[in-house]
């Protein structure tokens, strides 16, 4: 009964959205032109929404759900893989902005016993591959969502952090630091280049 709070409680702070941070302006003109070039940005989230709703089984835990559903598992986490690695630059800035990404890290494992490694994959592709089409308010997002997954239990994560910052210059640098900072919570800038990053040679 305990570790299913436990389970519930992360869950329900993985879940959690960024509330105090404002969208570009252009988002929705960008979204119209989507629409008239026949995307549909509802479609996908919903592929996003069932894809983790087959995934996060919340009276099962995610051990026990991968093991004995293996394939189907591996099938959904890869369906969400491929919607953000398809999406157009402003659909990927809106659904990683409309996504609760920290429990989609979450629930996308890297699989020990096969060839899965799909939250590097996932995370790899967001912070890594595709970074110089995010927004700013996308890459604090990301940020925001590596935190609150705990990059120290990460090993890669101390290094997708620094490609972040390091692929974000000059004005829009200044402009992550202070978006970062207004939640006005304990995830800020400050935690986490000197308290989260662990590395002396990254930091």
């Amino acid at each position: 009964a305990v570790h299913m709070i436990d389970r519930m409680n992360h869950r329900k702070e993985m879940s959690r959205q960024v509330a105090g941070l404002v969208r570009g302006k252009s988002a929705a003109q960008s979204l119209v032109k989507l629409s008239n070039m026949g995307v549909s940005v509802e479609d996908q989230l919903e592929r996003i929404s069932l894809a983790m709703a087959n995934i996060d089984q919340l009276l099962v835990p995610s051990t026990i759900n991968n093991f004995i559903n293996t394939k189907f598992i591996l099938k959904n986490e890869r369906e969400i893989i491929s919607v953000f690695e398809d999406a157009q630059p402003k659909m990927l800035n809106y659904l990683i902005s409309h996504v609760k990404l920290a429990l989609v890290f979450y629930k996308i494992k890297d699989h020990r016993h096969f060839r899965g490694q799909h939250r590097t994959q996932l995370i790899e592709l967001l912070a890594v591959d595709r970074v110089s089409v995010l927004t700013i308010f996308s890459r604090v997002l990301l940020l925001r969502a590596l935190q609150m997954m705990k990059i120290t239990s990460i090993p890669q994560a101390e290094h997708w952090v620094r490609n972040i910052i390091l692929s974000t210059h000059q004005d829009d640098l200044s402009s992550l630091k202070t978006m970062s900072d207004s939640e006005g919570d304990y995830f800020c800038m400050n935690k986490l280049i000197f308290d989260d990053i662990r590395s002396e040679t990254v930091r």
